[in-house]
């Protein structure tokens, strides 16, 4: 391993096995995961110093525990561990050590998944154990000081306002009209498009125009997501211009007078084969200032977690990562990008070598983070989708609100679905222009919470009809919803419903390929019932009058696809039954 100074260079120490009591055997990699050889290693009660091999290993020999063990090479800081157990049998650590230059941070892998949690370089670390759990950080949160943390242990809640068919029902009149005004923004009138091609299956990655009748400007326009949909909205300013609206589309008959979300969806038809895309352009802006010095580490450790078991689920598709991180106009750093590589393990040691600090005032540079995500990130021109996940816990700042919804608008343009993951400390304003940067681009939101009991530091979910999940769990679901597609007919069906909730109620719902019209029936009553697309998304209520047991919905506004029925029963529970149509 080459010592080079003047840049950052790192290793890691992977220890698998304590071999007896107090001996300690270990093998020091490189960031590149190659050995690393030369590099010192000692006990500071004990003179004696063993040196990694040709393979980098080593083994060590603790006089007494507790005891600080001690790696150091040229070029860089020493780093200095506490073992403080006797009786550890499963467990390994990994460190990063850095150039003199440099910070040294710390990687905690457990049961073969490495996690890395950046460390002030103040204070030796202390390890200690039970059975399994090894590490502890001195910049952890007192909380989970003792236990080692691993991905699957933060809990969040997401609130998809398009699962809903009435929005923003969680804040009051008053409140949403203060926040509109405030912002410059308001999601009130939004237009749903279908695209699909002459043989009636969906078109994604198809540009669509929601177009002023009397000026011939673009108001909006977006692009159709997996399922062939897009989502347009007139008047998100609020300059309430009395105008009517075009729909147009590329290779589509133009809709002259297109409906408003409330009294229909829109259909749209191209001249094409039936074609998925196969690049997914995946990215995490993340908000590193220093109010998220408690949260970071864990959420570092949770984003790898997403990326790696994307990655691996989808083997078959073109997937692409980058990543930003910022802070604020008067630290450090404003932004640190690294653009989309197809190779997983760069970009998540960027990730990473990320640390919280400064900052200081609650807005951030927000706007200077999403320019340089829609900029210094190459998104790709062709892609089935493309998600922008914003870790903050923090709003823009107020000069820069015309510039946020500009960043907006173009971000909706690209197809760049947002999805904000909204951290401790936000309160309601950062909520209302956060879920409206996802309703305009066609995203969802999520936030940080202990709705489920565990705790009290997270915010509270003032939605209705919410779940607490696993925030690594919750993020790979979004994915999923936002990649999956109705295959081609040549392509055979694929399962898509890993989330959807059961036919609780057991509706029964018979498709007439023919006529592109359902039936449904059910015994008892329902409190509401809605026509949702595979991802969930609510496309169409349906009368639910007290007696009804028996509905007859025409569908030939809608695609071949696959869809679902989604109810609500008279005690609140959330059922669907799925069925296809036109296959």
């Amino acid at each position: 391993m080459r010592i080079i100074s003047s840049g950052i260079v790192s290793f890691g120490l992977l220890v698998p096995a304590f071999v007896a009591a107090q001996q300690i055997s270990g093998r020091v990699l490189n960031e590149g995961g190659k050995a690393a050889t030369h590099v010192k290693v000692q006990f500071k009660s004990k003179p004696g110093i063993v040196t990694t091999n040709t393979e980098g290993k080593f083994t060590i020999t603790a006089k007494e525990l507790p005891d600080t063990l001690l790696f150091y090479s040229a070029g860089f800081e020493p780093y200095n561990v506490i073992v403080t157990d006797k009786t550890v049998t499963d467990s390994s650590f990994e460190i990063v050590m850095l150039s003199t230059r440099s910070k040294a941070s710390i990687t905690t892998p457990v049961g073969g998944n490495n996690h890395i949690n950046t460390i002030r370089n103040t204070s030796p670390k202390t390890i200690t154990s039970t059975t399994k759990r090894l590490v502890r950080l001195d910049s952890l949160p007192q909380s989970t000081r003792g236990v080692l943390y691993k991905s699957g242990l933060l809990r969040a809640a997401e609130v998809c306002d398009f699962n809903k068919w009435k929005m923003w029902e969680d804040f009051s009149e008053e409140e949403f009209k203060n926040l509109s005004d405030h912002w410059g923004i308001y999601p009130i009138q939004r237009y749903s498009v279908f695209v699909q091609n002459k043989d009636h299956f969906a078109k994604a990655g198809q540009p669509v125009f929601l177009i002023d009748k009397k000026t011939n400007d673009t108001i909006w326009s977006a692009v159709t997501d997996n399922t062939g949909k897009a989502e347009l909205w007139a008047d998100l300013q609020g300059l309430k211009k009395e105008a009517g609206h075009i729909i147009a589309s590329p290779g589509a008959t133009d809709i002259i007078s297109p409906v408003l979300f409330a009294d229909g969806i829109n259909k749209m038809e191209v001249n094409s084969s039936c074609v998925m895309p196969e690049t997914v352009d995946v990215a995490v802006m993340v908000d590193a200032t220093g109010s998220m010095s408690d949260e970071i580490d864990f959420l570092k450790i949770e984003l790898e977690n997403v990326l790696r078991n994307t990655f691996t689920e989808y083997p078959d598709l073109d997937l692409h990562a980058g990543s930003v991180f910022y802070r604020d106009k008067t630290d450090e750093y404003v932004v640190r990008h690294l653009d989309f590589q197809t190779d997983l393990v760069k970009v998540l040691n960027f990730i990473k070598l990320q640390r919280a600090a400064a900052g200081g005032d609650v807005p951030e540079a927000v706007d200077v983070a999403l320019q340089s995500a829609l900029d210094s990130l190459h998104w790709s021109d062709n892609a089935r989708s493309r998600i922008l996940f914003i870790v903050t816990d923090a709003p823009p700042h107020d000069e820069s609100k015309e510039k946020i919804f500009q960043l907006i608008q173009r971000a909706a343009a690209k197809g760049i679905r947002i999805v904000p993951v909204i951290c401790t400390g936000a309160d309601r304003s950062t909520e209302f222009i956060m879920r409206s940067m996802a309703l305009a681009t066609n995203g969802t939101y999520v936030l940080l919470t202990d709705d489920d009991g565990s705790s009290s530091l997270h915010t509270k979910v003032t939605t209705s009809f919410f779940n607490v999940e696993f925030l690594n769990s919750l993020l790979e679901r979004i994915i999923r919803q936002m990649v999956i597609a109705d295959k081609c007919p040549e392509q055979g069906e694929v399962d898509i419903f890993k989330n959807t909730p059961g036919n609780i109620e057991h509706i029964r719902v018979v498709a007439d390929p023919g006529k592109k019209s359902i039936t449904i029936e059910c015994k008892n009553h329902l409190k509401e019932i809605f026509i949702a697309d595979i991802t969930g998304k609510i496309l169409l209520r349906l009368a639910s009058g007290e007696k009804q047991t028996k509905w007859n919905v025409d569908l030939s506004a809608y695609p071949n696809a696959t869809f679902l029925v989604k109810y609500i029963t008279v005690d609140d529970q959330w059922g669907a039954e799925k069925f296809v149509l036109g296959h």
